[in-house]
């Protein structure tokens, strides 16, 4: 582990963590403009219902394809020349949106404007290790999760007030830019007074870090649980408005409190987990309840018990994660030299979940059935439990037994 003494000493740390904020905020920013913006987007391009989705969900193909390659160079060459790097092609992507005349030039472009988050979100427990304490990985990687959330309704609610998609693409291409300037300025990979990560070469990285049983299973619990807050999310509103007769504006409505229960559960999640010193149990309850939110949320009576469970749902749900992005720090055989790589095989497996399982294995054996829908996703939920028992326990009270410097 990085030196404690720098990371607690250093108020930097607080610096960094705004920038990766900023940073994670501008690329859920772009992306949700897309949903506020569809009523002119699609008419524009005349898009099929298929192109549409592919468009919205075009800026995660970067982190399934790249985000390996990414944390290993990270590993390498350092976080901040990494993610430099993604910012370019996600300015070039984010701002020239305006110029795309078809389904294929848009697609293209939203592609390019996911590969800064993309390559932060590989590398993301790699930076943020290096700033932080062991006990505080897990509430400033919630912290940054909890920026997303906050962009995905920041986008959603305000891109359709502008005049036109030109004005609020290069609005946000813009905020791109100052955001990549900040980045540039501002970001070091490292407290002063740390040790130099030693320099091998990147299939090193990537083959210690595949090695690793703790983070293919890691992997795959993200896998499970993003497959089934995808499906969730992807398909609540529709089964409020179809099943339980809501109009859309309130089955819209309803669906969202599980994102602001969520911005909670990011944030609050690690701190409740370290105040219990356990992790385990803290993950395995967290996605047993998710699991059973997951099935029931949607059937529960109409109003307040509702909305309530909803935005319990969403709490620990969210909670799981950035406990889980954490381990590629706290693992002994990853650790910071290694986290890069790790993190990239973490991500690539994270959104490859999100998209098949959803895609391909809970929507066509469900088809309209919302009732086997919604139990097939917290079937998924209940799948990751399970995995999270076969993994080590890194909480407070384990850290702090087999390092007594980790511990507060």
């Amino acid at each position: 582990m990085m030196n404690n003494n720098a990371q607690q000493s250093s108020s930097y740390r607080w610096v960094i963590l705004t920038i990766a904020c900023l940073a994670t905020f501008i690329g859920s920013y772009a992306q949700y403009q897309i949903p506020a913006l569809a009523y002119k987007l699609i008419p524009a391009f005349n898009l099929s219902s298929s192109q549409y989705a592919s468009i919205l969900s075009a800026p995660m193909l970067p982190a399934v394809f790249f985000s390996i390659a990414a944390g290993a160079m990270a590993d390498r060459f350092g976080v901040k020349k990494v993610v430099s790097v993604g910012f370019i092609f996600a300015i070039i992507g984010i701002t020239f949106r305006f110029a795309a005349t078809n389904f294929w030039e848009m697609l293209i472009l939203m592609a390019m404007a996911g590969c800064s988050s993309a390559f932060l979100n590989a590398n993301i427990s790699k930076l943020l290790g290096a700033w932080f304490p062991p006990e505080q990985i897990g509430t400033a990687m919630g912290v940054v999760l909890a920026s997303a959330t906050i962009a995905m309704a920041v986008g959603t609610a305000t891109s359709a007030m502008f005049p036109s998609m030109r004005s609020a693409f290069i609005t946000a291409g813009v905020i791109c830019v100052i955001i990549a300037a900040l980045w540039v300025l501002f970001i070091k990979d490292k407290p002063e007074g740390a040790p130099d990560m030693p320099s091998m070469p990147v299939a090193k990285y990537i083959g210690v870090a595949a090695k690793s049983r703790n983070i293919w299973l890691v992997g795959i619990t993200m896998m499970f649980i993003m497959g089934a807050m995808m499906a969730l999310s992807g398909f609540l509103p529709n089964a409020l408005h179809a099943v339980r007769g809501l109009d859309p504006v309130k089955a819209g409505f309803a669906a969202s409190l599980g994102s602001w229960g969520g911005l909670a559960g990011s944030i609050l999640g690690p701190v409740i987990c370290d105040r219990l010193g356990r992790m385990k149990p803290f993950l395995v309850i967290s996605a047993i309840l998710a699991a059973a939110g997951t099935y029931y949320a949607w059937q529960a009576p109409l109003g307040a018990v509702m909305w309530i469970l909803f935005i319990i749902n969403g709490f620990v749900g969210a909670a799981i994660s950035p406990l889980l992005m954490s381990f590629p720090m706290l693992l002994p055989e990853i650790g910071p030299v290694y986290a890069g790589s790790a993190g990239g095989l973490i991500a690539t497996m994270q959104l490859i979940g999100a998209f098949c399982i959803p895609t391909f294995i809970i929507a066509p054996i469900a088809g309209t059935n919302f009732y086997i829908m919604f139990g097939l996703a917290g079937l998924s939920f209940l799948m990751a439990a399970v995995v999270i028992m076969f993994l080590p326990e890194l909480g407070v009270k384990a850290r702090a037994k087999s390092d007594p410097d980790s511990s507060h």
